[in-house]
């Protein structure tokens, strides 16, 4: 059995302002680099083995202060990295109701029915995450995986962990800097840990 510890980064300016955050690499504010030295101090007590980051700055940022602490080298893996939001990234909900509203009303109640304009389908953003996931697994043993990456990915996975509908993966609240961890079983897999911010009220 693989333990897998998801982990969400923490804030970035774009965040604060309610802005969409997809493929644009927008880096960690001061909130979000506080968040992150948090979530690596609360894995102070886990022994990590592999280490693994989205490509994104604002995940690479918190896998190396994980890294450091563990004596490990973060591996980038673009499997890992955020939804392609498309021509949503970095507009915030009222211009992207100016925009498509009736798209967004669709992606909010089912993000399978419809994929955002010049962005990228969360059926093929599953299929990614889930590969990764079967990869890391296959050559961790039984040891803890760590995952520094973003909440679309984070909840495909547990939707898929959990059997639920990717229709219904909004239904799962994954909050900036926090923790997830699945117990990998192949099919048997199940969740420890889901959106865990404890250790951000210390």
């Amino acid at each position: 059995m693989s333990r897998v510890i998801l982990l969400r980064h923490g804030r970035t300016s774009w965040h604060a302002e309610g802005r969409y955050a997809g493929k644009t690499d927008i880096p960690l504010d001061e909130v979000g680099r506080e968040q992150s030295r948090k979530v690596a101090q609360r894995l102070g007590g886990e022994s990590v083995e592999l280490l693994y980051s989205s490509p994104l700055s604002r995940c690479f940022e918190l896998a190396e202060l994980i890294g450091r602490e563990k004596g490990l080298k973060p591996v980038v893996d673009e499997r890992l990295g955020e939804v392609d939001l498309g021509l949503w990234d970095g507009l915030d909900y009222r211009a992207i109701v100016e925009r498509d509203a009736e798209i967004l009303m669709r992606w909010t109640t089912d993000p399978t029915s419809v994929t955002v304009p010049g962005g990228e389908s969360l059926t093929d953003v599953q299929k990614r995450s889930l590969e990764w996931l079967k990869d890391a697994a296959a050559h961790s043993g039984d040891k803890t995986i760590v995952a520094s990456t973003h909440g679309g990915l984070i909840r495909t996975i547990i939707a898929a962990v959990l059997g639920l509908p990717l229709s219904n993966v909004f239904r799962l609240t994954i909050d900036l800097a926090s923790i997830s961890i699945i117990n990998y079983l192949g099919e048997f897999s199940n969740i420890e840990v889901i959106n865990d911010t404890s250790h951000l009220k210390c």
